[in-house]
């Protein structure tokens, strides 16, 4: 069963679309460091979101096509100092 990762709710909405108010091919991107010179930096799309009915925070999540390419890509990821 989902859970809200913020208040631990399991009162999820279905899957939605996740777009920009000002267009529909607007998407957020996860992006991360380029991992050496002359290289592109990595980013997936977020195309999805949940939001929880208890607390209201949004869940976003990739596409299953994007997960993939996450999970090849994650041993050469870097990132940022915070």
């Amino acid at each position: 069963m989902l859970r809200c990762g913020i208040c631990g709710s399991s009162r999820l909405t279905p899957a939605g679309q996740l777009r920009t108010y000002e267009s529909q091919t607007n998407r957020l991107r996860l992006k991360f460091p380029r991992p050496r010179a002359y290289k592109l930096r990595p980013a997936f799309d977020v195309d999805f979101a949940r939001a929880c009915l208890d607390c209201g925070a949004l869940l976003p999540f990739l596409s299953d096509v994007d997960l993939s390419r996450l999970n090849e890509a994650a041993d050469s990821l870097t990132g940022y100092d915070t």
